[in-house]
């Protein structure tokens, strides 16, 4: 999973984290789902071409 964000569903990864009753798990989900979501800004911004 950490390997390579994009290979993750991250709208399951989100569901998950807003479904779970758990503080403990829904605190992993969320730091889990942040994680993939700034791998995958960070691969697009790097990409050759891009501008803001």
């Amino acid at each position: 999973m950490l390997a390579d964000p994009w290979q993750v569903d991250i709208q399951e990864l989100f569901e998950a984290f807003v479904n779970e009753p758990d503080e403990i798990k829904r605190n992993l989900y969320d730091s889990l789902y942040t994680y993939i979501l700034q791998k995958r800004q960070e691969d697009i911004i790097n990409r050759p071409g891009f501008v803001i």
